[in-house]
């Protein structure tokens, strides 16, 4: 079973692997100018109701990214993937929370949509506490 407990410790494991990255990137490049825009915006944890695991996810672009076919689809439903849409500030597909529902469905066999859960989202660089966003909920109504 998938706990609330499961969930807070993968998007704290995910917060401190993406400070991780970027610290371990600015080492490796000392000369390079960095920015709080080399951390991912948003990190969230996502599981499924009937197993223990969960999966982190980062938002990213979704230009590149194939999205597991009831998600995908789910997305298509808002507009472009890749594209803004009206009411929305995000674009399309780039938020965590899709990325952490795609590893879960993928990984795990029999997964349902209505069955997932997900972390509160979070902005690794300060740790703040952020709401899921419109294309979010919209996308996983039965569950945000």
């Amino acid at each position: 079973m998938c706990t609330n407990e499961a969930l807070k410790r993968c998007v704290s494991n995910a917060i401190q692997k993406e400070r991780k990255r970027v610290h371990d990137e600015r080492k490796s490049h000392p000369t390079k100018k960095h920015d709080i825009h080399d951390y991912a915006s948003i990190v969230v944890a996502c599981g499924y109701s009937r197993s223990g695991k969960t999966f982190s996810g980062a938002s990213a672009s979704p230009l590149y990214h194939k999205y597991a076919e009831e998600i995908r689809r789910r997305l298509e439903k808002l507009g472009k993937i890749g594209a803004k849409r009206p009411g929305c500030e995000n674009v399309i597909g780039a938020c965590a929370e899709p990325h952490a529902a795609d590893m879960v469905v993928k990984n795990l066999p029999g997964c349902k949509m209505n069955e997932l859960q997900f972390s509160a989202a979070y902005r690794p660089r300060t740790g703040q506490r952020k709401k899921y966003c419109i294309n979010c909920k919209d996308t996983f109504q039965e569950v945000l």
